[in-house]
């Protein structure tokens, strides 16, 4: 509002002032209206007076003066919030006094002569303010800077406290001794008032609720929008909660939305009250209950005056104004004493420089001396030159000397690697072989072990076989001689016994004879026991040989199916398939630019394959040669080994040594042209690549079959195929293969090639790799299928084999239930005949021996049956072993000589590395020494150039180089520079110094004066500068104390016509008074009013509220606060001060009030901005205050 009124009053202020402070007064800046407010320029003069609330740029350079001014206004020195006890009983003047730090009263002397009679017209300015405060302009809460929430505990007469204020007018409302000023209290305790200055206690422990050790209060502040206080830290809410107990402890904390510390500073709350302009210090601003009785009741017209120049803050400016004033003042002590040095430093240069003008006289002297040092200076440069130039010639002849030992150690290094190349690969190849020999090893010491074994058990059941049979030969002895005696007691016992008895030895006869044909009977049957054995043990040996083949199978299929899913995922990553440091290598070949020629590499990124059928092979073979690289030269060799071992390659990748010149392969490729060979499935981007891969690999002479007859018919019919070293087949599996050679001796040699078993490092192209690769897959599945087949049938057998075995246990328990029931028939009829015998007991005892021996001689045979079986079934298992010993002796023998003669050509190969190593360090160490004797005379040429340029640096400092006098010696130099030295020392004697010090003098003396005389004027222009600045700000601060005091003037009319009443304020600078006059009686004639002391108390308080809303309308705070102002007033003044104030809040946009009354608010109209709270009647014992809101 105050933005647009005072525009029409423009043509009062004075024209064409302009001045703009210098950078050193730290003063950039005008008088601000309020913290977020935009600042002006200091020519911006003429445009609108803002009369808000007036602040200097000092508070916000100086965040810490604040405390320090207000300990001035207290009338002492800076103190803490908790006061020594001496101090509870001292008087509270911070209120009312305006004095200086010395205690003394401020002067406004300098703006006496200011006066707001000449300002507009009061009827104007009257009207103007009715007309904006009839405009009806919609009261929208703030979204920064409002008190949202007090909250006490333990403090003063509340245990625990909380209101939630609302964002425009609040009334906090009840009787005495509820506790409504403690709510203010509390809101300026917790924003860092001291507690004197609240009039409710001489300190904050005194403020602590009675029984309790310490207490704490919260202000919730509002924090929404554009003009919110650093939302990234606190958030939508800044929480200020201040705690302090009776033992003297007291802090803050500043809490941002999610109730977590963000600060414990003071400085930070000083900085977050500045930002939103809370002057919660003002005593208009936040009004309390003894300062409301004495501005409504008692104050006199110069405290009302101080309360005007406090709450605008225009003290505070003025304070500040006299800082400058006080620096000024030394300034200018500094340059009086500054002024008085000049005369001094003048007749020091004038001095210095006549005895400068004497020396110049012996010029000529100086200048033959001169020259002639100048001569000396270059001819000892010109000596160290030709030492120079000496060196310099040695050197090229010593490194002529090292091109050539450097040519014959490359020669030497290349053969080397030539041999190195050729060990390592015979190392790898032997390293292969061993590996190759230990499964063959394991699988020969195994079949040994195994055919030993059944040998033993072998002969350990012929050997029982053997006794056996000897122990049934005497057993059938016995048998036969016991029946011979049996039958002849039979027969001498049937002549003596008769017929009867003969037919029982008849009827034992029949049943002896069903007994042994059961037992042939059961013979016969327990001989198919060995068959049914070996064929049950045969059928389980197979199903396990037929279970490894599944599981193997299925892991193929499963890698197989990984690969796929691999190949359909990648996304065409370059080094997939390589080691994980090659990535970093390359990046690392590639930045460095030390190379002679880049290094080619991994050999794989340069290699296409064009029929991916081939490639789980083609890797094989390859094997660590695509993850190497080449070089073209022995430097780039020993650079690229020593980046490969800083980069901890592990295991480090092979590094070739190539011809860039493609080599020629005509006449070296098999004949037949319509064969494929690795070379000619390979699109190859890099000549070293391809020479190294051809050299290495021999790639154009393999040749590539699929079908494995046709490869061996190619390679082993008749006489070897010219121009090829070797065929390539697949195998029954499609990612592995046989490689077909023939020995040095035309022997056929078969060795397996295993698929490669990472991603593949070739280019290839991805769609045909993955239909590969499923065609992979289904020939894995294939296969599997096939193999399940087989396992079920051996499976199968199985069973069926222990169905047979079980069917012939049945029959055997059958046969031996028949032996056992003929065996008890005979025993009956035996005991029977003996029933019947005669008791001589003879032939029982020889029926009972030749039991015995049948007895035994069954258990014999079932024996001998059983070591028979057992024979046949170990002699099987024997020639099992035997068999397959014998396979893997050929296997092992043939490996171990395929292993002794790669062992024998390593060992070759590795003299003639160790001959070439040799001949190798012995180039090196020659190519060494030759450049430890460059190196060393490099040093002695550098030190002799560093000499020489020193020399020449040296002459140069003396002068410019000059021709040298043929024919003088340094002797003849040393003389004439001698003499005529003598010469110019007796001038400069006479002159009182040497040239170089007169000079010095003089040049010092001029810099002295003329840095004083320039010093002098710089300050004094910032001095001047310094003076018209303070006096705009002065001009200034007058203009805003006069257009406040206009405003405070017209708003005071206004709001006196509201109730029609008449008055006017009168306010005298120079008295530093402010006085009203108020006439209630619109009819009186007299314009002058009466004074407040002639009115009734409503009427008093009513005038004293409508000043106190004027000076408020002049304020930029975002909130206002007013303890019991209502004391004084009848019911009628009291309604109209309400609407009054209610109204005046609404008109102030976005300000938030709080206004405590003890009166009742049933007879104010309310509305959704207003809020009421009402505190009840504390009771005993009670813990937490209840309170209704309206």
């Amino acid at each position: 509002m105050s933005q647009g009124i005072f525009a029409q009053f423009r043509g009062t202020a004075p024209h064409n002032v302009t001045s703009s402070p210098t950078p050193s007064t730290h003063l950039s800046g005008d008088m601000s209206t309020g913290s977020r407010k935009r600042t002006r320029d200091n020519t911006d003069i003429e445009e609108e007076v803002e009369i808000e609330s007036a602040t200097s740029s000092f508070r916000h350079n100086f965040p810490k003066r604040s405390r320090v001014a207000l300990a001035a206004e207290n009338g002492g020195s800076v103190v803490s919030d908790d006061e020594d006890e001496e101090e509870d009983g001292q008087t509270i003047h911070g209120a009312h006094d305006t004095r200086d730090n010395d205690g003394s009263v401020l002067s406004f002397g300098h703006l006496e002569d200011d006066d707001d009679s000449d300002g507009p017209d009061d009827l104007v300015g009257t009207q103007i303010i009715e007309k904006q405060m009839r405009e009806h302009r919609e009261n929208i809460a703030s979204d920064e800077g409002v008190i949202e929430e007090v909250f006490c505990r333990n403090f003063m007469c509340h245990t625990k406290l909380r209101i939630k204020l609302g964002p425009l007018i609040n009334f906090i409302i009840g009787h005495n001794g509820s506790g409504k000023s403690a709510v203010l209290t509390a809101l300026t305790v917790c924003l860092g008032e001291s507690a004197r200055k609240t009039n409710r206690g001489g300190n904050l422990k005194g403020m602590i609720k009675n029984g309790q050790e310490s207490a704490t209060l919260a202000v919730k502040i509002r924090n929404r929008g554009e003009g919110a206080y650093r939302p990234e830290l606190f958030g939508r809410s800044i929480t200020v909660e201040r705690n302090f107990s009776r033992s003297g402890n007291n802090g803050y904390k500043l809490k941002n939305s999610e109730d977590k510390t963000v600060s414990t500073k003071k400085a930070d709350l000083d900085d977050l009250l500045d930002y939103f302009g809370l002057q919660i210090d003002n005593p208009i601003n936040v009004l309390t209950q003894d300062l409301a009785r004495q501005f409504l009741s008692g104050s006199s017209a110069s405290d009302k005056y101080k309360f005007f120049i406090r709450g605008t803050r225009l003290e505070e400016l003025d304070r500040d104004y006299n800082v400058m004033e006080e620096n000024l003042d030394k300034i200018q002590a500094k340059l009086a004493s500054r002024k008085e040095d000049i005369p001094e430093l003048k007749m020091r240069y004038d001095e210095a420089e006549g005895r400068k003008r004497k020396l110049e006289k012996a010029a000529t002297i100086a200048r033959r001396l001169n020259d002639a040092k100048n001569q000396h200076a270059w001819a000892q440069v010109a000596e160290q030159e030709e030492l120079l130039e000496e060196y310099g010639e040695a050197v090229v002849r010593a490194e002529e000397s090292v091109r050539e030992r450097e040519e014959e150690a490359e020669t030497a290094c290349g053969t080397h690697d030539g041999h190195d190349q050729a060990h390592e690969s015979s190392e790898r190849l032997v390293e292969s072989l061993r590996e190759q020999l230990v499964p063959v090893e394991g699988q020969r010491a195994a079949s040994k072990e195994k055919f030993d074994a059944a040998r033993a058990e072998l002969n350990n059941t012929i050997t029982g076989e053997r006794e056996v049979r000897e122990h049934m030969k005497s057993a059938k002895k016995r048998v036969l001689d016991l029946e011979r005696d049996v039958g002849t007691e039979r027969e001498r016992i049937a002549n003596a016994e008769g017929a009867e008895h003969a037919q029982r030895l008849d009827r034992l006869a029949e049943l002896q004879t069903a007994v042994e044909a059961s037992k042939r009977e059961q013979g016969e049957h327990s001989e198919r026991s060995a068959g049914l054995t070996r064929a049950k043990d045969q059928a389980y040996d197979a199903y396990e040989a037929a279970k490894p083949a599944k599981a193997k199978q299925t892991d193929e299929l499963r890698n197989a199916e990984r690969t796929l899913a691999d190949t359909q995922r990648s996304q065409g990553r370059p080094y997939d398939g390589y080691r994980p440091f090659m990535e970093q290598l390359v990046r690392a070949i590639n930045n460095d630019t030390r190379w002679r020629v880049k290094p080619v590499g991994p050999m794989g990124k340069h290699v296409r394959l064009l029929k991916p059928e081939w490639s789980k092979q083609i890797e094989t073979t390859f094997g660590q040669a695509l993850e190497s690289f080449v070089v073209t030269n022995n430097e780039d060799f020993r650079m690229l080994k020593d980046l490969i071992k800083r980069n901890r390659c592990d295991p480090e990748p092979q590094i070739y040594i190539g011809n860039a010149d493609p080599l020629d392969t005509a006449g070296k490729t098999p004949d037949d042209a319509s064969l494929d060979t690795i070379l000619s499935v390979l699109d190859i981007d890099n000549t070293l690549v391809r020479n190294t891969l051809i050299i290495n690999q021999a790639i154009e002479q393999v040749v590539l079959i699929q079908d494995r007859p046709a490869a061996e018919r190619f390679m082993f019919d008749g006489p070897k195929p010219n121009n090829v070293k070797a065929v390539m087949c697949k195998s029954n599996n499609p990612d592995s293969g046989l490689r077909l050679e023939r020995s040095k001796f035309g022997q056929p040699k078969t060795s397996p090639i295993h698929g490669w078993p990472r991603h593949v490092r070739m280019q290839t192209d991805r769609e045909q790799q993955i239909r590969h690769q499923r065609e992979t897959v289904d020939h894995h599945n294939r296969l599997l299928r096939t193999v399940e087949q087989q396992v079920n049938e051996k499976r199968d057998a199985l069973i069926k084999a222990g169905q047979d075995f079980k069917r012939w246990e049945r029959e055997e328990r059958n046969l031996k239930t028949a032996v056992q029931q003929a065996e008890d028939a005979v025993e009956e009829q035996t005991h029977d005949i003996e029933a019947h015998r005669p008791r001589d007991g003879r032939l029982q005892e020889l029926e009972n021996q030749l039991k015995d021996s049948k007895d035994e001689l069954d258990s014999l045979g079932l024996s001998f049956q059983d070591a028979v079986v057992q024979k046949d079934k170990e002699s099987e298992a024997s020639r099992e072993a035997k068999h397959r010993l014998d396979e893997h002796d050929q296997e092992y023998e043939a490996a171990k000589a395929r292993l002794d003669q790669a062992e024998q050509k390593l060992a070759r190969l590795s003299a003639d590395r160790r001959e070439a190593l040799l001949v190798k360090n012995k180039a090196l160490e020659d190519v060494a020494q030759a450049k430890q004797t460059v190196t060393e005379l490099e040093l002695r040429r550098d030190k002799q150039k560093d000499n020489a340029l020193e020399f020449d640096r040296m002459a140069s400092a003396i002068s410019l180089r000059v021709p040298l006098e043929p024919g003088l010696t340094a002797r003849d130099r040393d003389e004439r520079i001698e003499r005529l030295s003598r010469d110019m020392q007796n001038q400069e004697h006479a002159a009182g110094g040497s040239a170089e010090e007169l000079a010095l003098r003089w040049q010092k003396a001029k810099t002295e004066y003329d840095d004083a005389v320039t010093q002098l004027e710089v300050a004094s222009a910032r001095e001047r500068k310094l003076m018209q600045t303070l006096d705009y700000r002065r001009l200034r601060w007058k203009k805003f104390r006069k257009y406040i005091a206009y405003r405070a003037r017209f708003t005071f009319k206004y709001l006196l016509s509201e109730r029609n009443f008449r008055g006017h304020v009168d306010m005298n600078h120079y008295k530093k008074e402010l006085d009203i006059f108020v006439e209630p009686d619109m009819s009186k004639k007299d314009a002058d009013g009466r004074q407040t002391r002639t009115l009734s108390g409503g009427e008093k308080s009513f005038s004293t509220i409508c000043l106190l809303l004027s000076i408020w309308e002049a304020m930029g705070s975002p909130i206002r606060c007013l303890d019991e102002f209502d004391v004084f007033m009848d019911s009628v003044n009291r309604a109209s001060s309400m609407s009054m104030m209610i109204q005046a809040a609404r008109r102030s946009v976005g300000r938030q009030f709080i206004l405590i009354t003890p009166q009742s608010m049933n007879n104010v109209e309310m509305g959704d901005d207003v809020k009421v709270h009402k505190m009840s009647d504390p009771e005993r014992g009670q813990g937490v205050l209840p309170f209704t809101q309206g």
